[in-house]
């Protein structure tokens, strides 16, 4: 979601007001870095459910790594194509 986007809502919930003080380019910024501080985490939990799979090999193909994690909500919280391509570099990081 674009900080434009996130603003408009924002603006909806009471406890926006309680940054008034801040100027805009500060508010963009805090979110910027909620946004990074979410998306290191979700890479983080993705990570850790691939390391709990025992049978995860050079040899293995996505599609039966697929078959043990496509229920696990880490796994859900990803696009389909972001799905690949974090399971692409965490795993040849591992190497």
């Amino acid at each position: 979601m674009s900080w434009k986007e996130a603003k408009r809502q924002l603006r909806k919930d009471s406890r926006y007001e309680l940054v008034d003080s801040l100027d805009s380019e500060e508010k963009e910024k805090l979110y910027e870095v909620h946004v990074e501080e979410l998306s290191k985490r979700k890479k983080e939990k993705f990570r850790e459910m691939l390391n709990e799979i025992s049978d995860l090999t050079l040899d293995s193909s996505w599609k039966d790594i697929r078959k043990s994690i496509k229920e696990d909500v880490r796994y859900l919280r990803f696009s389909s194509s972001d799905r690949v391509s974090k399971f692409k570099i965490i795993f040849y990081n591992n190497l």
